[in-house]
């Protein structure tokens, strides 16, 4: 979902893990105002002036659920980012690389005899799309934040592209 007039309010919720990988973007927060919610910090600011809300999950899928689920009860988001380290590596990817998602695997999900490994039951699905159009603008910030990797950027645009 592109933004418009009806999202350009709403806050975008930047999740991390560790706080090592919240501690940049608490830094460049402006007007921060903290709020505490389902046993969890919030805060709330200006990003580059877009309206945010930055959270720590801690670690799991079952944490990143739960504060997602109180991101949108209590804050009305509508686009979730997850920042931070990652913990495997797929093919053609460095320790160092920033990488930004188009789809997602739940890569532990084995439910079969019943269904096939990685397919998420009553879903049909092994893999779910992220917003293509926030993907394009995570991409293209990152391109600009790593100006001096433009080439690195270029390439992994022309990568993406195939794949669509």
């Amino acid at each position: 979902m592109p933004f418009t007039s009806d999202t350009a309010s709403t806050p975008v919720a930047i999740l991390s893990a560790l706080s090592q990988e919240q501690r940049g973007l608490m830094e460049l927060l402006h007007r921060p105002r903290k709020v505490v919610h389902a046993s969890r910090d919030f805060w709330l600011g200006d990003l580059h002036g877009q309206p945010v809300v930055l959270a720590l999950s801690k670690i799991g899928k079952v944490a990143a659920a739960t504060t997602a689920t109180a991101l949108i009860e209590r804050f009305g988001v509508r686009r979730i980012v997850f920042t931070g380290v990652a913990g495997g590596l797929g093919h053609g990817v460095k320790v160092g690389d920033v990488v930004v998602a188009t789809d997602f695997v739940q890569h532990d999900l084995d439910a079969s005899p019943l269904f096939p490994r990685y397919e998420v039951p009553l879903y049909g699905k092994t893999r779910f799309h992220c917003d293509a159009a926030l993907s394009a603008l995570l991409f293209e910030a990152s391109c600009g934040a790593l100006a001096h990797e433009s080439r690195r950027c270029t390439d992994l645009a022309a990568l993406a592209s195939t794949r669509a």
